[in-house]
C-alpha cells in the first residue's frame, strides 16, 4: 500500500512540474486552451489544426524558436498545424540524438502507415522515397528528396536537419509546383513543415508545425487541407511516437 502511495505521489509530482512549466514559464502562449495544456502536462502528444500563423502557441523561448515562428509567419498558410509534446529530461537524456537518425530515415518515410479520411483506408504516408543529394557538416546535414505523395504526385523537397545549443532543428521546403490533377495548387516554397526537439528546463519539448501557402479554391479546399495537414500531423506524431 505504501509503495502504491509512493507512486501516486510520483505521479502527482511529474504532472504538477509538468504544469508549473506551461502556466508560470513563457513556453507557451494563451492560445492553448486549458484542456490542451492538460494534455501537455499528462505527457500525451497535442495535435491542433490552427489555421493560421496567429495561432501559434509557442512563444519565441530560444533563437531557433524565434526563427521558426518568423518564417511560419512569413508562409502566410492557408493551412497550419501543430503536433507537441513534452518530456520529463529525466530518463529522455539521449532523446534529441535518438531523434536525428529518425527524421533523416528517407527511405523509412514511405512505411509510415497514413490514414485517408477521403478514402477512409490506410496507405503509405509516401509511395516513394529517394535521396537525391545529401551534403553531411559537422553541425548537421542538408539534403535533396524526391518523394511521391498521393493524390499529388512527385514532390522534391530540401531537407535541413542541424544541431544547436539546446536540440535539433528540423526542416523539409518544397522546390518546385505542387499540381493536383495537372492544376498548380502550391507553388516552390509554400511547403514547408519543421521539427524542433529542445531542452526547456528540466524537460524536453517536442514541437512540430507545418503549413500551406495554397489558394482557397472552393472545390480543392477540403482536398487540399486534409492531404497536406494530415501528413504533417502523421509525420510528427509517428516520430514523436517512435521515441517511446
Amino acid at each position: 500500500m505504501k509503495k502504491k502511495s509512493l507512486l501516486f505521489l510520483f505521479f502527482v509530482l511529474c504532472v504538477f512540474s509538468v504544469s508549473a512549466v506551461l502556466f508560470s514559464q513563457p513556453l507557451f502562449n494563451d492560445n492553448l486552451t486549458a484542456e490542451e495544456r492538460q494534455k501537455l502536462a499528462d505527457g500525451e502528444i497535442l495535435i491542433r489544426n490552427i489555421g493560421k500563423a496567429k495561432n501559434i502557441s509557442l512563444n519565441p523561448v530560444t533563437p531557433q524558436a524565434a526563427e521558426l515562428i518568423e518564417r511560419v509567419k512569413k508562409l502566410k498558410p492557408a493551412y497550419l498545424a501543430e503536433v507537441i509534446q513534452i518530456r520529463p529530461l529525466s530518463g529522455n537524456e539521449n532523446l534529441i540524438q535518438n531523434i536525428k537518425p529518425l527524421l533523416l530515415d528517407i527511405e523509412g518515410y514511405v512505411g509510415i502507415p497514413y490514414w485517408s479520411e477521403r478514402a477512409q483506408d490506410w496507405f503509405d504516408l509516401y509511395s516513394s522515397a529517394s535521396i537525391v543529394k545529401n551534403d553531411v557538416t559537422e553541425t548537421g546535414s542538408t539534403l535533396n528528396v524526391d518523394l511521391y505523395m498521393l493524390p499529388f504526385g512527385d514532390l522534391n523537397v530540401d531537407i535541413v536537419l542541424s544541431d544547436t545549443d539546446d536540440g535539433v532543428f528540423y526542416s523539409m521546403i518544397n522546390t518546385g509546383n505542387v499540381k493536383y490533377e495537372n492544376i498548380t495548387v502550391v507553388r516552390p516554397e509554400k511547403m514547408q513543415s519543421f521539427v524542433y526537439a529542445f531542452k526547456y528546463n528540466d524537460f524536453i519539448v517536442l514541437y512540430g508545425i507545418g503549413g500551406v501557402n495554397a489558394p482557397s479554391v472552393f472545390f480543392l479546399r477540403d482536398r487540399i487541407e486534409l492531404s497536406f495537414i494530415n501528413r504533417i500531423k502523421t509525420f510528427c506524431k509517428f516520430i514523436f511516437e517512435k521515441l517511446e
